[in-house]
């Protein structure tokens, strides 16, 4: 699943300029600090956008001067986010949807009402969706001002030409609660995608802890906390799904045998995840299990989720994770990436090793501007090293052949 087809960005932290183009599963690798995370925090911010509205947003990520770029080399103040992809039902490659925010602080000197001055945020934004054949609407917040726009030139329906908001609110957030001619329920569509977003960054001492099994065990969270109550739905609900999470930890984890699920009483009805291994009496719980153990588990459970959001973000995959771990792996993201698009980040050469050229995307850090470049790297270059050298994509990219090593 392609959702976002293309990102542009500028003096997003260190995004100063960039362009990338994504497909089903997207691979960032480059060295720490490079700024790979920084590419997934594009959309976690509007997320945050969609779900509180800009300034609350900015404030998140601990003001204005904190999320734009602040390299010595800077040409605008303003930040840039840009995207296309098929996001609304409409939307196709050949007419895909189109999100553009553009946003700036604007000083206002000190009056006898406000001594100190103020920073007032200011936005201008564009959303274009399509409707059938082509046809759409173009959405554009400037100012205080909406106006929404039929693409197909010759049509006659009646539409309202503008409507006022206040000055920085986004369409995210605010158009989705009005009626349809305001596209509420293809904004809807649009912020779903970055609201709902995955950003997996598993936490193992919270998973080894018990769990409610009542609060949406449907869902697992982004910090795999509720993994006991997710594999014990899945095993009620969605049995074959369950069935491929066993499988793959038994792949990665040979002793394994079966979980059991374990009722506990209190205040709220909760279960607890038990291990069951191959030569040993009795269980192992969850909270007694390896790093590695978890990770993998929750990792996998992950991948086969049913009912998946349309975009999944990861950071460090492999953390944890035997080698041997990874064939199966990229295997599973592979497969899980035709129902959720997938943007991960690592820099683990043996993790690149198993990937094809078309599904890696290079970070590296200008050291002179501290800003990032990210590029794919150029496959018929690949392929002629791979034939010359002998090397693996990860031994490329670890040797520099490709970019982006330190």
């Amino acid at each position: 699943m392609t959702t976002i087809s293309q990102l542009s960005v500028e003096n997003f932290l260190s995004l100063q300029k960039v362009d990338i183009a994504f497909s089903n599963l997207n691979v960032l690798v480059g060295p720490n600090g490079a700024g790979k995370t920084n590419v997934l925090k594009v959309f976690q911010f509007l997320g945050d956008v969609a779900r509180r509205d800009l300034v609350l947003a900015i404030d998140e990520f601990g003001g204005f001067e904190n999320l734009q770029y602040r390299g010595a080399d800077r040409k605008a103040d303003a930040i840039r986010l840009n995207l296309t992809g098929e996001i609304t039902q409409h939307a196709s490659v050949s007419a895909p949807d189109e999100y553009k925010l553009t946003l700036w602080e604007r000083v206002i000197l000190p009056t006898e009402r406000h001594p100190h001055g103020r920073r007032l945020i200011q936005r201008n934004e564009v959303i274009v969706v399509k409707r059938t054949a082509g046809r759409g609407r173009r959405i554009t917040l400037s100012g205080n001002t909406v106006k929404v726009e039929p693409i197909e030139p010759n049509s006659r329906k009646r539409r309202p030409s503008s409507i006022s908001v206040q000055g920085a609110s986004t369409g995210l957030a605010t158009l989705r609660k009005l009626g349809e001619d305001y596209e509420a329920s293809q904004v809807e569509a649009l912020a779903q995608v970055f609201e709902q977003l995955r950003l997996f960054e598993i936490d193992v001492e919270r998973i080894r802890l018990p769990v409610p099994r009542t609060r949406n065990p449907e869902t697992l969270r982004a910090d795999g906390s509720n993994l006991a109550a997710f594999l014990y739905w899945m095993s009620i609900e969605h049995p074959s799904a369950f069935e491929l999470v066993c499988d793959d930890v038994r792949f990665v984890l040979p002793g394994f045998k079966d979980f059991a699920f374990t009722p506990l009483g209190g205040a709220d009805e909760a279960v607890r995840l038990d291990i069951l291994e191959s030569g040993l009496s009795g269980s192992t719980p969850l909270g007694r299990a390896s790093f590695g153990t978890i990770r993998s588990i929750a990792l996998f459970a992950m991948l086969h989720d049913p009912n998946p959001p349309k975009l999944t973000c990861l950071e460090e995959i492999d953390h944890g994770l035997h080698p041997h771990a990874l064939d199966r792996l990229v295997d599973r993201l592979r497969e899980a990436s035709v129902n959720t698009q997938i943007i991960l980040a690592t820099h683990s050469p043996a993790l690149v090793n198993r990937l094809s050229a078309s599904e890696l995307i290079v970070v590296e850090r200008v050291h002179t501007t501290g800003s990032s470049r990210v590029f794919k790297p150029d496959i018929a270059k690949v392929t002629s090293l791979q034939n010359d050298t002998g090397y693996g994509l990860g031994e490329l990219w670890f040797s520099g052949a490709l970019g982006g090593s330190l």
